[in-house]
């Protein structure tokens, strides 16, 4: 069964790899510094960093902080990997923009409900305590992570537009925009993979299949082999979705994104960085016109983060109460 969730494990920090990379080097591309593959290589390679750094940070708040460790046994962690994957996979299929991070979460708190409800063993009745407070707090810095990055990129973009504008800088920044984005856009694919490679590997390490370190390298490796091999498929359309990015705009979202999760990933808090990112687009849009942002995707964004946790969360009850009636 170790065997099992490892691979389960890897598989999902494949497709973390795959589907987020365009996060951070999307308006690298966009703006053609360089070839796709070269971006994906770069943004894999700073995500590893980053797990391998940091990345423990997050895992034990997901593997910990919100059901006992003690009560994540292999077979536990396994459901929970298997309904974050069945999630992401269906939302990907029908095109919903989900959270890695709030599948992940949600799949944890389904797993602690399912346990908590109590049901005759044979011998005793058993029950485990949530964290909700822990859960509370998770929760509450979703709703930051989007509102700060979205603020912080608009003062920010306002600010430097102004400054560029007043001492005749724009064509000086201009110049120098491919380094700047190369920079901004690593640092996002650094905090990427410090704070979601906890969605990947942290019930890995919890069950104590592996150790927090070595989870960590698997799970950022396999964003690496994911953002390389898939990534660059979906980052030409990153940055477009929302707002049209210009050079000096991508520089401003893309910092800000990276130091709202960063700072997050200090707290050991895991929170989204597609919605972060989703936030600051926004700011930058907004500090040119409400006009230029996708309301819609915003909308469909929300939506999706209301249902990712709990219809994740439910699918682990299912999937853990089946596990129960034939095993």
């Amino acid at each position: 069964m170790g065997i099992i969730i490892i691979l389960l494990s890897i598989l999902n920090g494949f497709a973390i790899g795959a589907n987020d990379a365009a996060n951070s080097f999307g308006d690298w591309i966009g703006a053609r510094v360089g070839k796709p593959r070269t971006g994906m290589f770069i943004c894999g390679t700073m995500a590893l960093l980053g797990a391998i750094l940091e990345g423990g940070k997050v895992s034990k708040t997901i593997g910990g902080g919100i059901v006992p460790p003690e009560y994540l046994t292999v077979q536990i962690a396994g459901i929970g990997l298997l309904a974050a994957i069945c999630w992401v996979i269906f939302a990907t299929y029908f095109g919903l923009p989900v959270s890695t991070t709030h599948s992940a979460v949600g799949a944890v708190a389904g797993i602690g409900i399912a346990l908590s409800i109590p049901y005759w063993t044979g011998k005793s009745l058993d029950f485990v305590p949530i964290k909700w407070n822990v859960f509370q707090k998770i929760v509450i810095c979703w709703l930051v992570t989007p509102t700060a990055s979205c603020l912080i990129a608009f003062l920010l973009y306002f600010t430097l537009i102004n400054l560029l504008r007043r001492f005749h800088y724009e064509k000086t920044f201009y110049r120098w925009a491919k380094v700047l984005l190369t920079i901004s856009s690593s640092y996002v694919a650094y905090t990427w993979g410090t704070n979601d490679v906890a969605n990947a590997v942290a019930l890995v390490s919890a069950s104590k299949v592996l150790s927090i370190r070595t989870a960590c390298i698997v799970g950022g490796s396999a964003m690496f082999l994911g953002a390389v091999i898939w990534g660059y498929r979906v980052a030409e359309n990153v940055g477009f979705n929302i707002t049209r990015l210009t050079p000096i705009m991508g520089v401003c979202a893309d910092f800000s994104c990276a130091f709202v999760i960063h700072f997050f990933t200090q707290l050991k808090i895991p929170v989204s960085t597609t919605h972060a990112l989703v936030g600051a687009v926004a700011g930058v849009g907004l500090a040119r016109g409400v006009n230029v942002i996708n309301l819609k995707l915003i909308r469909d964004i929300v939506f999706a983060w209301i249902a990712t946790p709990l219809l994740t969360g439910i699918f682990s009850i299912i999937i853990f109460y089946i596990f129960r009636f034939f095993f």
